[in-house]
């Protein structure tokens, strides 16, 4: 598949210079602009074995568009058809190849499995369940409260949760701050997660603190949230005041 891939992905890019200079003056050559050079994007991530990527739900999205863009064609001139139908086919074949490759079940990096693992606790002890998965994310409820867990090189973004509805995002800072736990302090700005031990080592990390601190949070304790949103306040404004004294 991945030679038949190629040759789609390359035939696609060779009208995208072409396409790129009709814009300005045709909406349609636009729109297959934008669509194609994404379905080139999606041929060269499976071609460079890209884990992150979720691709059958991606080519599902993308074939809703080709649908649209399809029907828009068929109103064209026939000139239009004949010039933008043979780039559509091509689009479809690469849409299709890229939906026929499955992610790793383990996802990137093995992601899902570290972090099914590390937090089995919330569906055994706190009858959470996993709503929705991807490659690099996770998202655990248990009705009234969310955790979602994500594959990033960000502290803050690998781990928010709160209340589903309305929905609030606090992080694990805030978690620790509200536990007067100096090792918000000490957390890194970047994470180093570029292999399995050291996503399994951060994940774990996370996992322990919710064990530590997060009883509360996961029995959905009444003003748990106000606690926290007090806690995430006082945190933005002791950052803020470290921010003014650093630039001063």
């Amino acid at each position: 598949m991945n030679k038949a891939l190629q040759v789609a992905v390359s035939e696609l890019e060779s009208h995208l210079p072409e396409l790129e200079r009709q814009r300005a003056s045709d909406t349609f050559a636009n729109d297959l602009y934008e669509a194609a050079y994404y379905w080139c994007e999606l041929g060269h991530w499976v071609l460079e074995k890209n884990t992150k990527v979720n691709y059958p739900e991606r080519a599902r999205g993308e074939r809703e568009l080709l649908a649209k863009l399809r029907e828009i064609l068929r109103n064209k001139s026939a000139e239009g058809q004949l010039r933008y139908g043979p780039l559509l086919d091509t689009g479809a074949e690469i849409i299709s190849m890229v939906g026929a490759v499955q992610p790793p079940r383990d996802g990137h990096l093995g992601f899902l499995r570290i972090v099914r693992q590390c937090f089995r606790f919330l569906q055994t002890d706190y009858s959470f369940s996993i709503v929705d998965e991807q490659p690099t994310s996770i998202r655990f409820s248990s009705g009234a409260i969310y955790i979602r867990l994500d594959f990033s090189k960000d502290p803050w973004d690998s781990c928010l949760f709160g209340p589903e509805s309305p929905e609030k995002k606090f992080s694990i800072y805030d978690l620790l701050f509200l536990n007067h736990d100096e090792r918000y302090r000490t957390l890194p700005e970047k994470l180093e997660v570029s292999t399995e031990s050291e996503v399994e080592s951060w994940f774990k990390f996370l996992a322990d603190v919710f064990k530590q601190y997060g009883h509360g949070v996961l029995r959905n304790d009444p003003a748990i949230f106000e606690r926290l949103a007090r806690a995430q306040a006082e945190r933005d404004e002791e950052y803020r005041q470290q921010m003014d004294k650093l630039h001063r």
